[in-house]
């Protein structure tokens, strides 16, 4: 009996042994210590390559792509590869934008052809990953860089000021740029090169020890002559009257009396009616032709052709004619815009607030205005005369 048992445990164990031999197949593996990227210093910023190699621990030959992600969030899929069983395992690889805090990669295999047996290898993660913020590469973190975008290792700052040489105009803080004091002779890392006490930049002579302000010029001396007194003067002696005589209207002779014309300022000249006017930058002028209508010409550089303009009347009209003459729809401030395109495309332009009033003669809102009130003050004045009239 205890055979018998013994027996069929050995055929169960040999059957097993059968099936999972049958059960065989191709076997993906992929480790976290077989991440890993092109670059040994990761930089925030940077664009770097992650590869991951697979290996093929089964005894059927497949095919695979890898799935990078960055914690939860997709960076992208790798090429397909073909991976032989039991062989030395292929690379894939994606490229990846390093971001600035600490990062972890998750690799996982998918699409095996033919299906993988075991999918407990199919996923790695790598640990955390801290990369460096340092704008310009020089080894110096840019939270403690005191240049954090111009390369300077040995982070050097001759007058303390918390910027480095490397981004400093004013490396001593004399008041001089590096550049004036190169032109100078004067030392960039000293402030007061000639060691007179007196910094570079309110040094007149600052390779000079001897010396360091400009003497200042005496003032000249102005010399007064005595004013003499205005010698006496003697009356005229009176010659005797003539006789007047009458001279014949055509004989008269008429003096001409000069009269000093009294100076104007420019400002208090008064506008004349449909006189030319220039806009603020002279790109045009105008003239007013009657109440809302006036006359608009560019005025171009002599010489400059092949100019192309565009007018803006403010109201909604345009127009490319050179000279123009625009009649505005209604009394009020009108914005009248020119732009002038020349030949290499540059634009130019000029603008002028014309204001349109109201109350003007050529109005025929004013003139029928003006004529009921005068119809009103005749039909008053033939009133009072009646009063008048009836009165008496």
């Amino acid at each position: 009996m205890r055979k018998s048992f013994l027996a069929s445990v050995f055929l169960a164990s040999l059957a097993l042994a059968v099936n999972v031999h049958a059960a065989s197949g191709p076997d993906l593996s992929l480790k976290a210590a077989n991440i890993r990227f092109n670059k040994e210093v990761l930089y925030s910023g940077d664009t770097v390559r992650i590869y991951a190699t697979i290996k093929n621990v089964g005894d059927t030959d497949a095919a695979a792509q890898v799935f990078f992600y960055q914690g939860a969030i997709l960076i992208g899929g790798s090429q397909a590869v073909s991976v032989v069983a039991d062989g030395a395992g292929d690379d894939v690889f994606v490229d990846f934008t390093v971001p600035t805090g600490a990062f972890n990669i998750r690799a996982v295999i998918q699409g095996a052809d033919p299906q993988d047996i075991n999918s407990s290898n199919d996923v790695a993660t790598t640990p955390l990953y801290e990369p460096k913020v340092d704008a310009d590469r020089d080894g110096v973190g840019d939270d403690t860089d005191n240049c954090p975008t111009d390369a300077n290792t040995d982070q050097l700052d001759t007058d303390h000021d918390g910027k480095g040489n490397a981004c400093d105009s004013d490396d001593d803080n004399d008041g001089l740029s590096d550049a004036d004091e190169a032109t100078k002779g004067t030392s960039p890392t000293l402030s007061d090169t000639d060691g007179d006490g007196v910094p570079d930049g309110s040094d007149d002579y600052p390779t000079d020890a001897t010396r360091s302000k400009k003497p200042v010029a005496p003032a000249p001396v102005v010399k007064t002559e005595p004013v003499k007194a205005p010698a006496s003067v003697q009356p005229a002696s009176v010659a005797p009257a003539k006789p007047v005589t009458t001279a014949k209207p055509a004989e008269e002779v008429s003096v001409p009396i000069e009269i000093a014309a009294a100076e104007t300022p420019v400002d208090a000249v008064p506008l004349v009616l449909g006189a030319t006017k220039a806009s603020p930058d002279a790109r045009f002028t105008y003239k007013e032709i009657d109440w809302r209508t006036y006359e608009f010409e560019a005025t171009p550089p002599e010489g400059q052709g092949g100019l192309t303009y565009g007018w803006d009347f403010g109201d909604g009209a345009t127009s490319v004619q050179a000279k123009i003459t625009h009649a505005f729809p209604r009394a009020g401030n009108y914005t009248v815009t020119l732009g002038i395109v020349d030949t290499d495309g540059n634009v130019t332009s000029d603008a002028q607030v014309l204001d349109i009033s109201f109350f003007h003669l050529d109005n025929p809102l004013v003139q029928l205005t003006l004529g009921l009130l005068l119809v009103i003050l005749l039909g008053l004045l033939v009133f009072i005369i009646r009063l008048r009239r009836h009165a008496v």
